[in-house]
């Protein structure tokens, strides 16, 4: 299962592998922080301007929704996260359908991923180089002491900062003279951070790597191609043009790197599938070719070339030839690729019942990753089986309440039971998770007539839950 929306946005606030934004929370006051910056910017005010991030990328389609993909990069990210110090918030690591390589830093713990990571890294312990990277930049609070640098060089609010930095992500050309009028601090290209800064990230985060059960030496590795492409007019290394590595970085990663317990690669296939997945589906590659190339070819990775074939024969509709591929990585069984893609085929043939019995085996085992979940729900929900998605979903958002294509599920399961009433309510849920607050309340208002007794003040109570959270955010905006 996948849904996608491709991404335009530019990246803001980048370094090597960074681009800087915010994250996210319901609140209802703007933190008073004046000029002080960082030294006034609390912990807690981090999750909140990164909740209004989020809120907007969300509305902006900025955000790739593919449980997947996302369940496989947030079990790197939180590997990486349980061998992290002054970790002061729940990170969340979300998927970008950019094809760039690139990763993204945000105040309050979220790291964007861009889909071309993976296509540009080749395993998987690359890969976690990239995100312990950018972790540090987060742990250690760089983005956060780059605001308060320019909030005290400028004499501006950190509120304007931030706004400027959100609207830049989100819509490049109005940000981009936001920052000339607003901030009158940053350039088109990019918020940079500092040499030392950047040795830092590298430092804490190829220890992070290693302690994490990853090569060290990956970094370091990743570090020499990347030098190697320098001044490659491939507008994918576009990042490296702005940022270049210096020979010193490079080398400070190796020489930090040799003195650690030196390990192999992982050989956890999950990484190849994911990189087939993003060469299939967010690479704009043209697939007849890409397909007549994997089918000669003979010393490229058994799960790579499987999957991928799998997935080109999938989207040609070719269901049997696709499943003859999968067969041939039967070991993963119940692996979250294979069974994503079993399930998508099952539902083109209308097997429901397949579907659903496949997915409820690995389903009482993880009842709360995303891919088997969410998969398990929309089998329900094409079934036409209302209440059984209605408990999955409910389940699932008790732990990830910010999920905002669950609580749209979830509305659908509440309108096949004919629940108007509960169908309005959580339509403006996932509404205000998008800060699409206009509409948010005219749902609002139609429970509030629709429904009865208890529900009735449910209603009243999300609505002045979400008028606190539009006055978060307008006066963040009017800070500007």
């Amino acid at each position: 299962m996948i849904r996608s929306v491709k991404q335009s946005i530019a990246s803001v606030v980048s370094a090597v592998f960074l681009s800087t934004a915010v994250h996210a929370a319901d609140n209802i006051s703007i933190p008073e922080m004046g000029t002080a910056g960082v030294r006034g910017m609390t912990v807690q005010a981090e999750r909140l301007y990164g909740e209004y991030f989020m809120r907007k990328a969300r509305g902006a389609g900025a955000i790739s929704y593919d449980p997947v993909m996302t369940e496989f990069i947030n079990s790197v990210g939180q590997k990486l996260i349980l061998s992290a110090n002054n970790v002061y918030f729940p990170f969340e690591f979300f998927l970008s359908a950019d094809p760039t390589l690139n990763a993204s830093a945000f105040l309050g713990g979220k790291v964007q991923v861009n889909a071309g990571l993976f296509h540009y890294t080749d395993s998987e312990d690359e890969f976690a180089s990239v995100l312990a990277h950018e972790i540090s930049h987060i742990t250690q609070r760089h983005i956060a002491r780059f605001i308060e640098e320019q909030s005290d060089r400028g004499a501006i609010s950190i509120a304007s900062i931030i706004g400027s930095i959100a609207i830049a992500i989100i819509n490049p050309t109005v940000g981009a003279a936001a920052f000339s009028t607003s901030a009158g601090i940053m350039s088109q290209s990019g918020i940079n951070f500092t040499r030392d800064n950047e040795y830092e990230a590298d430092r804490i985060g190829i220890s992070v790597l290693e302690k994490a059960g990853y090569n060290p030496m990956a970094m370091s590795t990743l570090f020499k191609k990347l030098f190697s492409m320098q001044g490659n007019i491939n507008s994918a290394y576009a990042l490296l043009i702005d940022h270049p590595l210096s020979e010193i970085r490079v080398a400070e990663a190796y020489n930090r790197a040799k003195n650690m317990p030196q390990r192999k690669n992982s050989t956890d296939p999950n990484f190849m599938l994911a990189k087939a997945r993003v060469d299939v589906r967010y690479m704009n590659l043209k697939l007849n070719d890409f397909k007549e190339r994997l089918l000669k070819a003979e010393k490229v990775n058994h799960y790579y070339k499987n999957y991928a074939l799998a997935l080109i024969y999938y989207g040609e509709k070719n269901y049997s030839k696709a499943i003859d591929y999968l067969e041939k990585l039967s070991s993963l069984s119940s692996n979250d690729f294979i069974v994503d893609l079993y399930t998508d085929i099952d539902i083109e043939r209308g097997k429901y019942d397949s579907a659903i019995s496949r997915l409820r085996t690995i389903y009482a085992k993880k009842p709360f990753d995303s891919a088997i979940a969410v998969n398990l729900a929309n089998a329900y929900l094409k079934a036409k089986q209302g209440k059984q998605a209605q408990a999955v979903l409910e389940k699932f958002l008790q732990k990830y309440p910010n999920d905002s294509f669950a609580n749209e599920m979830l509305t659908e399961s509440f309108l096949l039971q004919k629940n108007k009433c509960q169908a309005l309510i959580t339509h403006a849920q996932t509404l205000a998770l998008k800060a699409d607050y206009n509409k948010a309340f005219n749902s609002l208002n139609d429970a509030m007539h629709t429904c009865k007794g208890s529900y009735s003040q449910i209603a009243r109570a999300k609505f002045a839950k979400i008028s606190d959270q539009k006055d978060f955010d307008e006066k963040l905006e009017k800070r500007r």
